[in-house]
């Protein structure tokens, strides 16, 4: 589509405005999933585009028939993945994706009359298509494309989608479209204005529909994983089956984010499913949201960063709170949350900002080994008059657990009551007891003072979240766990063994600049300042779950220490989440993900569907 200029707008308009004939173009602007050509719902403020009103279409980057994503080899570089996809051409593919556009029937005009259509807004001319309805299909309106006098009595049927998503210093997503009518001497002229829906990440009160992981491999601890994965959704009602990728990269929170656009239509939304790939370039497992996952219902985008980026860029590393209202400003779709290192903020929120509805809330993860934001807080529909609550990690309740234990003369239990399984095969468990877990401190930073430490560091974010959305402390459940700067450990034939290895394969390692080689089996303990420390989750983090319903949250199992029969700190984490009607699902997760600093929601992901309308 070929654009025009802001002065050659204002020439044509000096030319006259047709006193014989009038120029009408219109979109849904009122967005009620209609254009009204009869009436004049439509037609107020149309060339001014706001956040509450003004027409929206969909960026079609959806792949029908996997007719891009079957090419995409290794050879195929990172710059041209995503250059390939059901609007890249201009043969509409997807028609279900239009935004309707329509004008209204024009008379008095002489039979050789005709018509254009120019399109004017920074970037806008190489990032949008226009098509015309004819009742075999539609037909692309090229930028010397006429239309007769005739077709401008009728009225015009057209649809426009987008080739591109809105991307900070590219193109905001504002278009307008213009209508230019030309009989003899007479020119009449008319624009309405447009903008390219948002990509957006899903929060927890839309309900999970699908959850996927990274298959087995050659991987034993995985293989039992996604067997109990499969065997808890189905049991939490999910009908999907859970989604395998292949390969060895274990973290399938962290190499993308599911997403999605909408805008209004006539039977309700229309949504296309965006996969968000990771700004990590160096992370190849990204790549298969564009081969893989893209098809006339799902598109894929990616905003890479120059390097192999840190873990912080990982989408583990990105949370959404769910929709509120704070000081007067309303968030529909709830907004994005990510934790920075030394003030660096993840490279990807520079693009989620540039989406204008999520406004990103940024929290301090400097104290975490990995960084992530899903290590220590989670959002859950609730039913109280927000609609949703916060859990959020209490080391200082874990830590109370253990002393107690200890208080009641059971210091000598195991701390670990894990079992061993088949797929451990050599791997071995800790056996330390309650007393030298509380004990530990000689050889790094004091276990009790760890606590306090990431207590401290915890609440300063929580106070954040709430001058960021007005959360009250009623809606903040704490949940008990443990820091450490790293998990137990245990020693079989002499030799540290922290499941790195399983039957000589090697794992994909959480930390994504570690991800070039395996890790190390050597650690050198040091006495560390507790500001200079990084901690981990030491018993399974049970935060780092899914919430799979409005009801259940599938958690890592902690395996704490059991006392008359049960598993004290599993008893502790299932009370905080039975204070909001939730039922816990313990999922196992130690040698498949724990032991390399993540668990279970590091290790999935899920796709969700929106309910409410974001306009």
């Amino acid at each position: 589509m070929r654009p025009i200029s802001k002065a050659a707008v204002l020439a044509l308009g000096l030319l006259g405005t047709g006193r014989g004939f009038k120029a009408t173009i219109l979109a849904d602007t009122n967005r009620d999933g209609r254009v009204d050509v009869t009436g004049d719902t439509d037609m107020a403020d149309k060339q001014i585009w706001t956040d509450t009103r003004g027409a929206l279409f969909l960026a079609n980057i959806g792949d029908t028939q996997q007719r891009c994503s079957v090419h995409i080899t290794e050879s195929v570089s990172d710059h041209d993945l995503d250059k390939c996809h059901d609007a890249s051409d201009n043969v509409q593919r997807n028609a279900k994706y239009l935004a309707p556009l329509k004008s209204v029937p024009c008379s008095g005009l002489s039979s050789a009359a005709t018509g254009r259509l120019f399109v004017s807004g920074l970037g806008a001319a190489d990032r949008v298509r226009i098509f015309r309805k004819f009742h075999n299909g539609w037909v692309y309106v090229a930028s010397d494309y006429v239309f007769s006098a005739r077709d401008l009595e009728a009225g015009l049927d057209l649809g426009i989608d987008g080739r591109d998503v809105r991307r900070p210093g590219v193109w905001d997503g504002r278009v307008k479209v213009h209508l230019v009518i030309r009989d003899g001497a007479e020119i009449a002229m008319d624009a309405v204005a447009l903008r390219v829906a948002p990509v957006l990440t899903h929060h927890h009160l839309q309900l999970a529909s699908q959850v996927l992981v990274t298959g087995a491999g050659t991987r034993s601890p995985q293989a039992k994983f996604v067997q109990d994965l499969q065997a808890n959704v189905k049991k939490a009602g999910i009908e999907w089956p859970v989604y395998q990728f292949p390969g060895d990269d274990i973290w399938t929170q962290d190499f993308f984010e599911p997403g999605y656009m909408s805008i209004p239509g006539p039977h309700g939304a229309i949504m296309l499913r965006v996969m968000i790939r990771s700004s990590q370039g160096g992370r190849p497992t990204g790549r298969m949201v564009f081969s893989m996952l893209r098809s006339d219902t799902v598109g894929a985008v990616q905003f890479l960063g120059n390097d192999w980026g840190d873990t912080t860029d990982s989408m583990g590393n990105l949370e959404t709170i769910p929709p509120h209202t704070h000081n007067g400003k309303s968030y529909p779709a709830g907004r994005t949350i990510v934790g920075s290192r030394n003030g660096l903020r993840p490279y990807m929120t520079n693009f989620l900002n540039a989406q204008e509805v999520q406004a990103t809330v940024n929290v301090d993860t400097g104290f975490l080994l990995i960084g992530h934001v899903d290590e220590f807080l989670q959002f859950l529909p609730a039913k109280n008059a927000r609609g949703w609550v916060m859990m959020v990690n209490d080391p200082m309740a874990g830590f109370e657990i253990l002393q107690k234990t200890k208080a009641a003369g059971l210091g000598a239990i195991k701390a670990l009551s894990r079992p061993s399984f088949p797929s451990d095969k050599s791997q071995c468990l800790p056996s330390d007891t309650v007393d030298e877990v509380l004990r530990r401190g000689d050889r790094t930073v004091n276990f009790a003072n760890a606590q306090a430490y990431s207590a401290l560091r915890i609440q300063a974010n929580v106070d954040i979240i709430k001058r960021e959305t007005g959360l009250e402390d009623a809606d903040i459940i704490r949940v008990p766990t443990l820091f450490y700067t790293e998990s137990f450990e245990c020693s079989c034939n002499g030799e540290d063994d922290d499941g790195d290895e399983d039957n000589g394969g090697t794992l994909v390692v959480k930390d994504i600049v570690e991800a070039a080689g395996p890790r190390s089996k050597t650690r050198t303990p040091r006495r560390r300042k507790l500001q200079d420390a990084l901690f981990t989750a030491f018993y399974p983090g049970s935060i780092n779950g899914v919430v799979l319903s409005d009801t259940q949250v599938l958690a890592p199992n902690p395996w704490g220490p059991v006392v008359n029969g049960k598993d004290i700190i599993a008893e502790a984490v299932a009370a905080a989440y039975r204070k909001v009607g939730y039922t816990v699902i313990f999922q196992e997760d130690w040698f498949s993900h724990h032991v390399d600093q993540g668990d279970v929601h590091c290790g999935t992901n899920t796709i969700r569907n929106p309910t409410t309308p974001w306009w």
